[in-house]
C-alpha cells in the first residue's frame, strides 16, 4: 500500500479546547513529477487519487500528465498516461472503470483497473485554450470550453459548459454559456455548481446551483438559486477559489479569496452563519472540503511564515473542540495550498492536500490522517492487587478523556495474554468519573501474564492503549512488594 506524504501532525495531540490552537508541521511529502496543478479527485472505487497536470522536460518542451497514486487498494503505486499538452482538468467514473482528462479539442478517456491505464475514444469537445474543469455528477459528465480569444489571454470571448455522451442514450451538448472562465463543483444527488471566475475587482459574478435532471422536460439542470457576493451592489463581488458540498448537500463552501470561506445553502445559495473557526489572519483561502462521511471540514490557504495553512475541524461546528492545524513550510513540503487542492477520501478517514513551492512550479501531495484532529485518549493511574496464580485478580485504572465529554457510554476492552493463549475478556464499563474496575481470574499456573486494555474512541477521541505485564506466583510463595 502506497502512502503518499503522510503528514506528521500526529506527533503532539491537538491541544485542550482552553489554549488557543497550535500549528503543527507536515511531514514531508510525495513530491509530483508535474510542473503544474489544475484539478484532482478521489477514486473511492479504486482507492486512488487522480491528479491532472503537466510535465517540463530540458528541451523546453511539454505533455499532459495524468497521474493516479494509490492509497489504499490494488496494484502499481502509481499509475499514469502521457498525453499533448494543454492537459487540464480530471474527473472519474463512480465504479473507477473511467478516467477523464481534458484536452484542448476532446476529452481524453481511459479505462482503469488495477492500476493501469489503456486509452479509449475521445470524447468530443469545443475547443479550449484556456484549462478545462471536469466533474461526474448525476450520471453525466460535465466540462467547461473556453477557446483563447488571442495568444496572450482567456479574458475575452464566449465560453461554454458541456455535458458529454458517456453512456448509451445519452446526448452530448452545451447547456450554458459564459462571457468570462467557468469553475465547476460536484456535489451529492446530482448537484452542480457554476461560479463565473470575476475579470476585474468590481465585477460581481453570479455563483449558480443546479441539479441533474433526466432531462425529459429538453431541460437537464433543474434551477435551485443564485447568489452574487456583492448582495447591495457595491464592494468586490465573489473572488472564487474552491467550492464543496457537505456530505447532505445542505451547505455549499466557497473559498473567496476577499473574504475567506462563505457558506451557503446548499439547495437555495442563501448565505449562512459561518461559525466554523477562519483561517489565521492574513492566509489566503485557496481551498475547502467537507468530508464524504459528515465528520470533517477542512479549510486550505497559502500561509507566509509558520503561520498554519490548513485548519481540519470537526463539520458539525457545534462540537466545541479547537482545529487541527498544519503549516507547509519545509523544501519537502511545499509552501502553500494550491486552489482546488483537498480532497478526502470516501471513508473521511484520509484528507488528500496538494501544495506548491511559492513560484508554483513543484508539486507535492500529502496524506494527511483525519484522526490526528480527534481530542487525545489515555488510560493512566493503572494498578493491581496480588496476582496469585489461579486466585481473582484485581486491576483498577482510570480513562482521561480531553476536552470534550464522550458521545457514548465509554468501556475498556480487555485481552489477557498467557504464553500461547490469548483470551478476550468481557468489556469493562467506565465510571462518570473516568474510573475503572477490571476483575479477572489468573491462570492456574504462574508465570508472566500480560493484559491489554484498550479504548476504542468515540466520534471526537482518539483511541489509546495500555499492557499490563503481571508476574505470578504460587498460592503457597511469598509475594516481594513488586508483585503485588
Amino acid at each position: 500500500m502506497a502512502v503518499p506524504g503522510t503528514a506528521s501532525a500526529a506527533v503532539g495531540a491537538a491541544p485542550p479546547d482552553t489554549t488557543a490552537p497550535a500549528v503543527v508541521p507536515s511531514g514531508p511529502g510525495m513530491e509530483l513529477s508535474a510542473a503544474s496543478f489544475t484539478q484532482m479527485t478521489v477514486d473511492d472505487v479504486s482507492r486512488r487519487v487522480w491528479i491532472a497536470g503537466e510535465q517540463d522536460y530540458p528541451d523546453g518542451s511539454r505533455d499532459g500528465e495524468l497521474t493516479g497514486v494509490l492509497y489504499a487498494g490494488a496494484g502499481p503505486a502509481v499509475a499514469s498516461a502521457h498525453m499533448p499538452a494543454p492537459l487540464s482538468g480530471v474527473a472519474v467514473e463512480p465504479d473507477g472503470s473511467k478516467v477523464y482528462a481534458g484536452q484542448a479539442d476532446h476529452i481524453a478517456t481511459y479505462s482503469h483497473s488495477s492500476g493501469f491505464l489503456d486509452p479509449l475514444d475521445p470524447i468530443p469537445a469545443p475547443a479550449d485554450g484556456c484549462g478545462r474543469e471536469l466533474v461526474h455528477t448525476g450520471g453525466r459528465l460535465f466540462f467547461t470550453s473556453r477557446p483563447a480569444a488571442s495568444s496572450g489571454g482567456c479574458t475575452d470571448g464566449l465560453g461554454s459548459v458541456g455535458v458529454a455522451a458517456t453512456g448509451e442514450g445519452d446526448t452530448a451538448a452545451e447547456v450554458m454559456y459564459s462571457s468570462t472562465r467557468m469553475h465547476l463543483e460536484a456535489g451529492p444527488g446530482g448537484l452542480l455548481v457554476t461560479a463565473p471566475e470575476r475579470w476585474s475587482a468590481t465585477d460581481d459574478p453570479d455563483l449558480g446551483i443546479y441539479r441533474v435532471t433526466d432531462g425529459a422536460d429538453g431541460n437537464l439542470l433543474e434551477f435551485l438559486g443564485e447568489r452574487r457576493f456583492a448582495d447591495d451592489g457595491t464592494g468586490e463581488g465573489m473572488d472564487f477559489r474552491d467550492a464543496d458540498f457537505s456530505a447532505d448537500g445542505s451547505v455549499l463552501a466557497v473559498a473567496d479569496a476577499v473574504r475567506g470561506t462563505v457558506l451557503l445553502g446548499g439547495q437555495d445559495a442563501r448565505f449562512l452563519e459561518n461559525r466554523y473557526t477562519p483561517l489565521p489572519e492574513g492566509v489566503a483561502p485557496t481551498a475547502v472540503a467537507f468530508s464524504p462521511d459528515s465528520k470533517w471540514f477542512a479549510q486550505g490557504g497559502a500561509a507566509s511564515g509558520d503561520a498554519a495553512d490548513l485548519t481540519l475541524a470537526f463539520a458539525d461546528p457545534s462540537v466545541e473542540r479547537q482545529p487541527l492545524r498544519i503549516s507547509f513550510e519545509d523544501e519537502a513540503a511545499g509552501r502553500r495550498v494550491v486552489p482546488r487542492g483537498m480532497e478526502f477520501s470516501g471513508d473521511g478517514e484520509q484528507l488528500f492536500v496538494v501544495t506548491s513551492n511559492e513560484e508554483g512550479t513543484k508539486f507535492w501531495l500529502h496524506t494527511i490522517q483525519t484522526r490526528q484532529a480527534l481530542a487525545p485518549s489515555r488510560i493512566v493511574d493503572v494498578t493491581h492487587g496480588p496476582a496469585v496464580a489461579g486466585e481473582p485478580f484485581r486491576v483498577s485504572g482510570r480513562l482521561d478523556l480531553d476536552g470534550l465529554a464522550p458521545t457514548q457510554a465509554p468501556r475498556i476492552t480487555v485481552q489477557r495474554l498467557n504464553g500461547s493463549e490469548f483470551a478476550d475478556l468481557p468489556p469493562v464499563p467506565v465510571a462518570e468519573d473516568g474510573t475503572f474496575v477490571l476483575e479477572d481470574v489468573l491462570p492456574e499456573q504462574a508465570g508472566n501474564v500480560q493484559y491489554v486494555l484498550g479504548y476504542a474512541g468515540d466520534e471526537v477521541h482518539y483511541l489509546s492503549e495500555h499492557w499490563l505485564v503481571v508476574d505470578t506466583v504460587e498460592a503457597s510463595s511469598t509475594m516481594s512488594p513488586a508483585d503485588r
